[in-house]
């Protein structure tokens, strides 16, 4: 996580801070008679060596003119970061090593330094890729399914939604293939040690690091020369080198999420707002601050330090603001009664803080 770090956390039994926004999206509107949809989908095929479509043996590739990364003009409004995911392990057979698979694999995306790109796991769940169904369900899903019916010899689908509008990604979801043909490890290092199957082995992270790709969104590699990219379109069996990122890859997530420059200025906090939801007898509070200068532009990483009072304790914690000059800070409690967020220090190299100018607390009531 590159914008959203927990540093700290008091010390009250059943209390959790952290940073976490929930993943907005809408259901497809289809419009019969008025134009197109709101939302359409895009699907990337994952395939084992030598097994893409099209591609017949002993070509150079589909596109010899390929150059170093594939990208059409989707991606993340900055509104939208850290882009919040969810885990299902049913069906993979493995345990909780896969999880650390799949974390890992974002962060090699996110750690890219000239980049602003942000993920954040957001646990695991029993919530199902919907988009196997044609579906939206408001969640960003990684996990398993049997896909040979649909997507033939496929390791995994990576299916995104987006606005017609603004070609703006709403959802994604990535589905492995948990087809007994393949059999799938999380390797405890950069070399093949984890087993050697009859099936077709599979190495999660290595996979997962391929298709968090395509969440940026970076489209398929298969050009011979490209064979050595992460965004390589096919895999084979042991392989572990998608697990690292080529110069291609990483200046393909640079050319769509580039960091921006170093600048200085003055900024202050423009807003504090806060709202809860429940879960049975948990009440989920949250705290959105957002950070500005002087013309009231966003300010991206910039540190937000927040002071929470409760019914009964305190808790504190800190985080980045994103692209959109927010963060947001989520603490779990069965209190009830008021709540009070302080923004105490705003800290970003080269800037200075104006707190006379700031917005510094704001209170809910949590019947």
């Amino acid at each position: 996580m590159k914008r959203a770090k927990l540093l700290a956390a008091l010390v009250i039994t059943a209390l959790l801070l952290s940073l976490a926004v929930p993943v907005a999206a809408a259901p497809p509107a289809d419009n019969p008679g008025k134009g197109p949809p709101d939302f359409d989908k895009i699907v990337f095929v994952h395939y084992p060596k030598g097994e893409a479509p099209g591609k017949p043996p002993g070509t150079p590739g589909k596109d010899p003119k390929e150059g170093d990364y594939v990208y059409d003009g989707y991606h993340w409004a900055d509104t939208s970061l850290p882009v919040y995911y969810l885990v299902n392990l049913t069906g993979s057979g493995g345990d909780t090593t896969f999880l650390d698979g799949i974390e890992a694999a974002f962060q090699t995306w996110e750690a890219e330094p000239n980049s602003y790109m942000d993920f954040e796991c957001d646990g695991t769940t029993d919530i199902g890729m919907s988009s196997l169904n044609d579906q939206m369900d408001s969640c960003n899903v990684v996990g398993w399914a049997n896909l040979s019916d649909d997507y033939p010899n496929a390791i995994a689908v990576t299916i995104f939604w987006y606005s017609v509008l603004t070609k703006e990604l709403v959802e994604v979801d990535v589905a492995m293939n948990s087809d007994p043909y393949f059999a799938w490890w999380q390797n405890p290092g950069e070399t093949w040690t984890a087993g050697n199957s009859t099936a077709y082995d599979c190495d999660v992270q290595n996979i997962m690091t391929h298709e968090a790709g395509h969440w940026l969104v970076l489209g398929d590699l298969y050009a011979d020369a490209n064979s050595e990219k992460t965004m390589y379109g096919e895999a084979a069996e042991l392989e572990l080198k998608k697990r690292s990122l080529d110069p291609g890859d990483e200046a393909g997530i640079q050319a769509i999420y580039p960091e921006a420059a170093a600048e200085e200025g003055v900024m202050h906090v423009a807003a504090i707002d806060m709202w809860y939801t429940t879960a049975g007898p948990n009440k989920f509070i949250y705290t959105k601050v957002t950070i500005v200068d002087a013309d009231d532009v966003a300010v991206s990483e910039a540190t937000v330090y927040l002071e929470m009072t409760l019914p009964d304790g305190t808790a504190s914690g800190s985080g980045d603001t994103n692209g959109g000059g927010t963060v947001t800070f989520k603490l779990k409690s069965q209190q009830t009664g008021t709540y009070t967020s302080t923004v105490t220090k705003v800290v970003k190299d080269g800037w200075e803080y104006d707190s006379e100018a700031s917005v510094t607390s704001d209170s809910i009531i949590i019947p």
